[in-house]
């Protein structure tokens, strides 16, 4: 009988301790594929949470054909570039799903966030109006999600216009959050559709 309950307590111990580890997740952008990436860490496991398969790649690319004539032209007077894609793509995925992600972000700590956009268009005014729609939508997302973490360490968001004959196009981004097992539970509890929503929308983006 005593040695039940103590193995008993024993597990209660373990379970204790594996549910107050921590728990961290790293997100980042591919963007020959344009897709965003991230992985979970707990202990030496690792879980990829998007992209699920490369057959949501292909399922993009047939979405993004289907997109109407009006958008294509206003796409097109932006300047098609990977910048540009990018800042869709992350427009629409916090805008989406952002009910989840708020609470979620209130119980974590932002490890590091490294956000750097480099804007290239077909010409000078191209480029320009570009970097002003991307500054209004970027800065105002990274200015949300830093009020809403518990802290944030490494914090680098820049965008930068290039007006030279030859320029490209850039996207570096990375993000480090760090959290616990029981916070990650809350979330789920609190919000279990918005929690599909979010796994469906970083692996169609």
């Amino acid at each position: 009988m005593i040695y039940a309950l103590a193995i008993v307590v024993l597990l209660i111990i373990l379970i204790a301790v594996l549910l107050n580890l921590n728990v961290i997740i790293k997100a980042g952008y591919d963007k020959e594929k344009q897709v965003f990436r991230c992985t979970v860490h707990y202990l030496w496991f690792k879980f990829v949470i998007a992209p699920e398969e490369e057959k949501r790649t292909k399922k993009r690319k047939k979405v993004k054909q289907k997109k109407s004539d009006e958008e294509k032209k206003t796409k097109k007077s932006k300047g098609d570039n990977t910048a540009l894609d990018f800042v869709e793509s992350f427009r629409d995925i916090v805008k989406g799903i952002w009910k989840l992600l708020g609470s979620f972000l209130g119980r974590t700590i932002l490890k590091k966030l490294t956000l750097k956009l480099t804007i290239a268009g077909e010409d000078a005014a191209q480029t320009a109006i570009t970097y002003g729609w991307a500054n209004s939508i970027v800065y105002p997302i990274v200015g949300a999600i830093v009020e809403c973490v518990e802290e944030y360490e490494d914090l680098d968001v820049s965008i930068t216009p290039d007006f030279s004959e030859e320029a490209k196009s850039d996207v570096i981004f990375e993000a480090v959050l760090k959290t616990r097992v029981t916070k990650i539970i809350a979330v789920l509890l609190e919000s279990r559709k918005e929690t599909e929503g979010l796994i469906s929308a970083f692996s169609k983006k």
